[in-house]
């Protein structure tokens, strides 16, 4: 095993007392002996490293800069990282390597060049570099927070501890996939009732803006009576002209807020504790609770992984889906000694059947094997109820805006009318 040594070193604040932004650059070497060790220097240059490597009397074999320190490596940006495909993709390939045989540091030289991770080329060369380090393989991607879950890090880890990770990798590639097609059916299941909603939305606005001005000018210059209905949205028209300038900065400045609130999870898991609450949709919402924590429960117990961690890391997944102190009091009354379907049915979170299923799991000793079949059971259930959910609120969404629009048009004409009853 290559031992560690570590060159870092204290480097001079600015004159302006700010702290000088010094490169990490880890490295490995030879000593005098033969032996391999490896750590890492903090210097300006590569070849100051090279330098201090030398006054140390080793033999340099590797060096690279590691950037995690100002926390690029971990990072991305906000329209250049990798997705979540081409995570799945590098998952995938690389279960497919070294199930062929090949060495992992082969294996990611051979990804880290390969058109089809996309954005993940750089990321593999960083987790490649790592590796031959000294570090383990799930230290290398724990490098990387966003890309790679507590869940991806800890399965990662076992398969390295059990020598299976050729076959971890093939398991978490086929259920990335699984869990990506779950996403896209429920963004799909919204699309159409948000393109309904904004189309509509958009109509209304053009309406306001361009066309109903033009028949309350014509109301006004003839005196024809309009009614309450129409009067209010004549009013509406004529403040959003007089404003528009203002209006389009407060809309900006709306959205932009809006977008940043919905970028911290405590907000996101708010919102969706909101929603799973609203009638119609709290069933769609439980079943797919119930999914997501029977798939990835299954998946961590059939990897090996115990049952205290495995809720351990179940409480950052599920937490975006409502309340985090339910679910983090359901592990503690296991971590405590408690059964996991007492604690479920206490926390209130699952569907009861779910929990009877878990239940029998633990009595049979075939939990995992159970949790699986529960969550295809309610996945198949969460798709019946998206169905049902997009029969409804499409139409619903075209009759509104459709009576809407039909009664401004009807107001309009009899006001039309009445103008014309005054000219004649």
């Amino acid at each position: 095993m290559p031992r560690r040594i570590d060159l870092a070193r204290r480097d001079p604040p600015r004159r302006n007392g700010a702290v000088n932004a010094v490169p990490n650059y880890r490295y490995r070497a030879l000593t005098q002996a033969g032996e391999i060790v490896n750590g890492t220097i903090s210097a300006p240059t590569a070849a100051e490293v090279a330098r201090r490597i030398e006054y140390l009397k080793l033999l340099p074999i590797e060096t690279t800069e590691d950037k995690r320190a100002s926390g690029a490596a971990g990072g991305r940006s906000l329209f250049g990282g990798p997705s979540a495909a081409e995570v799945t993709t590098f998952t995938r390939d690389l279960a497919l390597l070294l199930k062929a045989g090949a060495r992992l540091d082969d294996a990611l030289e051979l990804l880290s060049g390969d058109a089809d991770v996309g954005r993940m080329r750089p990321v593999v060369a960083k987790i490649r570099a790592a590796l031959l380090t000294g570090e383990s393989f799930a230290d290398a991607v724990a490098d990387h927070p966003t890309l790679f879950q507590p869940m991806y890090i800890a399965l990662v880890r076992v398969g390295e501890i059990s020598g299976t990770l050729d076959s971890v990798l093939e398991m978490l590639g086929t259920e990335r996939a699984r869990s990506e097609q779950m996403r896209r059916k429920l963004t799909d299941a919204m699309q159409y009732p948000a393109f309904v909603l904004v189309a509509a939305s958009g109509v209304m606005l053009f309406f306001l803006l361009f066309v109903l001005p033009q028949f309350s000018t014509v109301l006004g210059d003839f005196g024809g009576k309009s009614d309450t209905a129409l009067a209010s949205f004549i009013a509406v028209s004529d403040f959003l002209r007089a404003n528009a300038t203002a209006a389009s900065l407060i809309s900006a400045a709306t959205i932009a807020l809006a977008w940043s609130l919905l970028r911290q999870a405590g907000v996101r898991a708010a919102l969706v504790n909101a929603i799973s609450r609203v009638p119609g949709i709290s069933s769609a919402f439980q079943f797919y609770r119930a999914s997501l924590f029977c798939r990835n429960l299954g998946v961590l117990l059939g990897s090996g992984v115990n049952l205290t961690a495995a809720l351990r890391i179940l409480v950052d997944i599920m937490s975006v889906t409502g309340s985090e102190a339910n679910w983090t009091a359901a592990a503690d009354r296991v971590r405590h000694g408690g059964k996991l379907s007492e604690a479920l049915a206490v926390a209130d979170s699952l569907p009861p059947m779910a929990v009877r299923m878990l239940r029998l799991g633990e009595e049979t000793g075939q939990l995992p094997v159970l949790a699986g079949r529960v969550a295809e059971f309610y996945e198949a259930k969460l798709q019946r109820s998206l169905d049902r959910v997009v029969g409804i609120v499409g139409p619903l969404a075209i009759i509104t805006i459709s009576t809407v629009v039909g009664g401004l048009i009807v107001s309009v004409m009899t006001a039309l009318l009445s103008v014309t009853q005054l000219v004649g």
